[in-house]
């Protein structure tokens, strides 16, 4: 995780734990679907939702933050990256803000998802 500066931020929860995505990597927030599950992903990887017709890959917000909860998640935040599109599980989205509200960390997109995705193609 990184400090914020002056970016534009979403506000997600996965439990008691509140994190920033960059604004400008969210496509789209959605109700959490159905996933189909990918045998031999890594942990991380719940499975491939369909969102309006386009497959995402759907990742366990819980395991990326390093927790254990297999608890049903209420939202997917999808995500356009270089990869292609990618969900992020959430208890709650909160709020966009310009910079960090309160010194908030934002995921390091690169660093978390890409090991977890990058190979799979």
């Amino acid at each position: 995780m990184t400090e914020v500066a002056q970016e534009r931020v979403l506000v997600c929860r996965v439990g008691s734990e509140r994190f920033a995505l960059p604004v400008s990597a969210v496509r789209q927030v959605v109700a959490a679907s159905p996933v189909t599950l990918l045998p031999g992903a890594p942990e991380a990887v719940r499975g491939l939702a369909n969102v309006q017709g386009v497959l995402v890959t759907a990742l366990s917000g819980p395991r990326l933050l390093g927790k254990t909860s297999d608890a049903p998640s209420e939202w997917l935040v999808v995500l356009g990256l270089s990869e292609g599109r990618v969900g992020i599980e959430v208890d709650e989205v909160e709020d966009v803000h310009e910079g960090s509200p309160d010194g908030l960390q934002l995921l390091e997109l690169d660093a978390l998802i890409r090991p977890l995705i990058a190979d799979r193609r």
